[in-house]
């Protein structure tokens, strides 16, 4: 009986942990790509398109901030392509033994995300609005 209790203890301790780490994986996942979106949509807004990049740089850091569980520095690029711009953040889940809990992925516990968001001009969009709504009301 009581060397059935220590694999079962042993099992259910281990089981335990790794859903701690899966948890941790998960929450930093959707945190990441909340923040990647948000700074990327903010730096989409600007009223002149050459302060996009500028912008998400300045507050890329900011934005990721320390609310990670788990996890070595995040990272963030950004990149803009013609009318959209697009924020990749990449961080790595700290794993005790990561040979033992990798994941499908040689990465293992690598999160990386990007998010998109096209550039505007909210001013422009507003005025132009009002411009059709004029018209046609003569």
């Amino acid at each position: 009986m009581t060397l059935e209790a220590s694999y079962i203890i042993t099992w259910t301790l281990f089981l335990f942990v790794l859903l701690l780490y899966l948890s941790f994986y998960s929450y930093d996942k959707c945190v990441l790509f909340q923040d990647a979106y948000t700074v990327c949509f903010r730096g989409s807004i600007q009223k002149r398109e050459d302060q996009v990049v500028p912008y998400i740089n300045a507050h890329m850091k900011e934005q990721f901030g320390t609310k990670y569980f788990g996890t070595g520095q995040v990272r963030g690029r950004v990149d803009r392509e013609g009318n959209t711009t697009s924020v990749e953040g990449e961080c790595q889940v700290k794993v005790p033994v990561r040979q033992l809990f990798t994941m499908y992925d040689k990465d293992g516990w690598k999160i990386t995300t990007r998010a998109k968001a096209q550039i505007i001009n909210p001013t422009k969009v507003i005025r132009r609005c009002r411009w059709v709504g004029n018209a046609l009301k003569e």
